[in-house]
């Protein structure tokens, strides 16, 4: 860094919108989501705006003398500059009118100054010839995700503001709600919603396992495809499939459409048609499709995320599946990898505030035994799973093994499962939602309904299948 360069600062603005504060503490609300107490330069300011944040959150007036009071309890009056300093601050603005744009100028310089520190770092990593690159490029990826959305504060809170956060977000759901916008995302299935409180939410990590064959694939595509219909941002990650093959099992949705004719290049002209209007229906479908065959690390997946989060292209990640990503280090055992795969996932989670799904195989089970409904011991390297996943869900379907098999009331289990809720923090476990689905298992729909018609509501599907830089 060229040392004669000064940090990014507007003292005059952080002055500005102090003294406004103190002038109307009505103004407090329209700052403070855009600025906090780290985002002032000088020290001085950094107090006075942290003791009107803590007047404002026990409800308090603000003003110059009640500011003061505060300082005095606190011990840090002289540290200001004393009571002539609060004086001097509430008398230079004459209205709170511009302290929003005062207040976006502070957030700049601050940003700049976090840029500034960031790529001193980075490039102290870059310099230290010991150090592992791919760590170095994975952290300038989070650091650059975090600046954006000012995610990278480190710090514990009180109760009281655990508590304020909580109610205040009761009231923004219960404000969307009434706009008609559901933050939770939807999975298709009407019980299952209802089991999870609307549907997959934020941060969850979202386990769905399955024996070969069980529609692992298909139901997370089900789920992806209710998520955009909820106008959500899906990011599928396709590990094994490409993503040509994902947007022929969508299109192969409607059954006038022959798979065979499709792939050998037979389509008759209806079939011509009747493809054409999927392809328009699917057409903008708001999900993307990571297939390149780099994806299966670990830190390409993160990267991308991050990457999609900062276009504002992510609300639920989709990964299929477990068993195929990489990590491109070294374990003494494929269980300890496993644990920090899941690991690095549920944070990734946390970090982008958003729900995962996350598809893991589960063991074939050997011939001549009879299959039962699969527990948590069958996930493969099930402890390290079992602990970083919020829901694990498995997919069985008695009538795949044996096609006389019966529920207790002796009906059959044709074109029908059930997916079992082996664990979920927030509800009860070990319940059942049974699904139905079509003959050859391209369409999932509730149990009490009938095979729906093809749905005509749809946003873009975005394909990347050698665009991601890596």
């Amino acid at each position: 860094m060229d040392n004669t360069k000064q940090m990014p600062k507007a003292v005059e603005a952080e002055n500005a919108v102090i003294g406004a504060l103190m002038l109307d503490s009505r103004s407090f609300q329209e700052i403070e989501s855009i600025v906090s107490t780290d985002d002032f330069y000088t020290e001085k300011n950094r107090i006075l705006f942290e003791t009107i944040s803590n007047i404002n959150r026990n409800r308090g007036v603000v003003d110059m003398i009640t500011v003061m009071q505060e300082l005095i309890r606190v011990g840090k009056l002289d540290e200001i500059g004393g009571a002539f300093a609060i004086s001097e601050l509430s008398t230079m603005v004459s209205s709170s009118s511009h302290i929003k744009y005062h207040a976006q100028i502070i957030k700049d310089k601050s940003i700049a100054r976090r840029i500034i520190t960031l790529t001193s770092v980075v490039q102290d990593k870059a310099f230290e010839q010991s150090s592992d690159i791919a760590e170095t490029v994975e952290f300038l990826e989070k650091s650059i995700t975090e600046v954006n959305s000012n995610t990278s504060e480190i710090s514990s809170i009180t109760l009281s503001e655990a508590i304020k956060k909580s109610t205040d977000k009761a009231a923004e759901i219960q404000s969307l709600r009434e706009r008609g916008i559901d933050i939770s995302i939807k999975t298709g299935l009407t019980e299952l919603n209802r089991e999870f409180n609307g549907g997959f939410r934020a941060p969850d990590l979202i386990i769905i396992g399955g024996r070969p064959s069980m529609g692992k694939t298909q139901f997370a595509l089900h789920f992806a495809k209710h998520a955009a219909y909820s106008n959500k941002q899906v990011l599928f990650i396709s590990i094994e499939m490409t993503s040509s093959q994902l947007a022929d099992r969508l299109l192969l949705e409607d059954d006038r459409i022959s798979m065979y004719n499709l792939r050998t290049g037979n389509l008759s002209n209806d079939e011509w048609k009747y493809l054409d209007k999927r392809a328009g229906e699917l057409y903008d479908l708001n999900i993307n499709i990571a297939d390149n065959h780099n994806i299966r690390y670990i830190n390409n997946i993160k990267s991308e995320a991050r990457r999609m989060k900062r276009k504002n292209k992510l609300d639920i990640m989709f990964i299929d599946y477990l068993g195929l990503i990489r990590t491109n280090m070294k374990f003494g055992t494929r269980d300890l990898e496993i644990g920090y795969i899941t690991g690095e996932l549920k944070n990734l989670a946390k970090e982008l505030n958003i729900p995962i799904v996350l598809l893991s195989q589960l063991s074939r089970p050997p011939k001549g035994v009879s299959v039962k409904e699969p527990v948590l011991d069958d996930l493969r390297e099930s402890g390290n799973i079992e602990q970083d996943a919020d829901v694990v869900l498995f997919i069985h379907r008695p009538s795949y093994y044996d096609s006389s098999v019966t529920n207790s009331n002796g009906d059959s289990w044709d074109n029908k499962g059930k997916l079992i809720i082996s664990k979920y923090r927030e509800g009860a476990r070990n319940r059942d939602i049974i699904f139905k689905h079509d003959d050859k298992f391209k369409k999932i729909f509730d149990d009490d309904q009938q095979q729906p018609a093809i749905e005509s509501r749809f946003k873009k599907v975005e394909y990347k299948d050698q665009s991601m830089p890596f």
